[in-house]
């Protein structure tokens, strides 16, 4: 419960509801609140408009606000997107699936996750997730080296599968045999 009297107290303080406790239609409140919170960090439009209501601005407030912050480019969720998968590519691999489901989860469209995906490889080339596929192979292939090829295998599979490859990508990046699993001659 305290996370809720919180929101209630900044909401107050902000000035965001009225003295009878609706929600108000004050733009310029709503708009200052927005941009206070990205100054911070970028933020998708949905995270804002949830974060709006909870301050107490009305619906309609919210969504004239995101609008306009949309229409001047403050607000741009394929570019979240873009700096999202730029940020996520480089440092811990993962498959495409699962970073459209974290994409998703912050409340990003399939259209703009797309154009965020189109944006990166303008940005750095086509994405090769085979190749990160086997980076987290070659990240794992120590803790597993001890294991028959067979159990190896089976427990980079299943790793692969937990970070969001997909089952042609897996068996792709499996499929050149690395010299550990070759027989000595």
């Amino acid at each position: 419960m305290r996370g809720a009297g919180k929101a209630s107290r900044g909401a107050r303080a902000s000035g965001a509801t009225s003295s009878t406790g609706a929600a108000t239609d004050d733009a310029n409140a709503a708009r200052e609140a927005a941009l206070k919170l990205l100054e911070r960090t970028r933020r998708t439009r949905a995270d804002l408009e949830r974060r709006l209501r909870d301050r107490g601005f009305s619906a309609a407030t919210v969504a004239e606000v995101l609008d306009r912050l949309t229409g001047v480019g403050l607000v741009d969720d394929a570019e979240f997107a873009r700096a999202f998968l730029s940020g996520r590519w480089g440092r811990r691999p993962s498959g495409w699936r699962r970073l459209v489901q974290e994409l998703r989860a912050r409340g990003i469209s399939a259209d703009d996750i797309a154009r965020g995906r189109t944006l990166l490889e303008q940005q750095v080339g086509s994405v090769d997730e085979i190749a990160s596929a086997r980076r987290v192979i070659a990240q794992a292939e120590r803790r597993y080296r001890g294991l028959e090829p067979r159990a190896r295998r089976h427990r980079v599979y299943g790793l692969l599968a937990r970070r969001g490859y997909d089952s042609e990508t897996i068996e792709a990046a499996l499929g050149t045999p690395s010299t550990e699993d070759e027989e000595p001659s």
